[in-house]
């Protein structure tokens, strides 16, 4: 029985899975972020309406990034203090990855490119086909001179607005349905598992992929 939470974009969402299959999940997306209030607020109800308790976890998987700073920390620090707690494995999984594999659930044969919104001309990027992993997480500005590795190319995630507007390749297609989801962790965190690659919850940090821009306040 493995719990997995996905807290990288506005979405919040839990899920929970057993031998990698999924039994339940909940999430809710909005524009107000409410990770911090919601999530252990959520996670109480799926275990709750499935008669399950904390102690009936065998893992924990979480999105570690790349994505909102703020969202990482909270399910990062949500899940550290459950496996603390517990004693049980965790495993932290590529937010861009696993919105993948929710793209692979539909286009299991397609070129995929996951992107969440970064600054200005720049998006936190993966581009897999299959399990070949053609771009690993990075932050890449998308200007004239971009041209993805492989075509066509289809593009989920909510860099997706941005994106219409800036790429000028052919061959480029987008799905505005296929969000975040901890359901994209299920076979990837149930697989890593099973042959004992988990992670150190004492040392896994939050991949931000660069780094985290902070204005100083003004002086009057």
């Amino acid at each position: 029985m493995i719990l997995h939470i996905e807290t990288s974009t506005r979405i919040c969402s839990v899920a929970l899975s057993n031998q990698g299959d999924l039994i339940d999940f909940f999430e809710s997306d909005s524009v107000e972020f409410i990770h911090g209030e919601a999530l252990t607020t959520m996670i109480i109800e799926l275990l709750k309406r499935n008669g399950l308790k904390t102690e009936s976890l065998r893992a924990i998987s979480t999105a570690i990034g790349p994505g909102s700073y703020t969202g990482l920390r909270i399910g990062l620090a949500t899940a550290k203090g459950i496996v603390f707690g517990l004693g049980i494995p965790f495993v932290g999984i590529s937010s861009l990855e696993s919105l993948i594999e929710m793209a692979q659930l539909k286009y299991p044969s397609s070129a995929i490119a996951a992107a969440f919104d970064a600054r200005r001309n720049e998006v936190f990027l993966r581009i897999q086909q299959e399990n070949n992993v053609l771009l690993v997480d990075c932050s890449q500005e998308i200007t004239d001179a971009f041209v993805p590795p492989v075509r066509p190319l289809l593009w989920v995630g909510d860099a997706n607005v941005k994106l219409r507007g800036l790429l000028q390749v052919e061959e480029q297609y987008f799905n505005d349905e296929i969000t975040p989801s901890a359901r994209g962790q299920v076979r990837l965190a149930f697989e890593r598992y099973k042959i004992g690659m988990v992670d150190d919850i004492h040392t896994i940090k939050p991949n931000y992929t660069k780094s985290f821009y902070t204005t100083s306040p003004s002086k009057s």
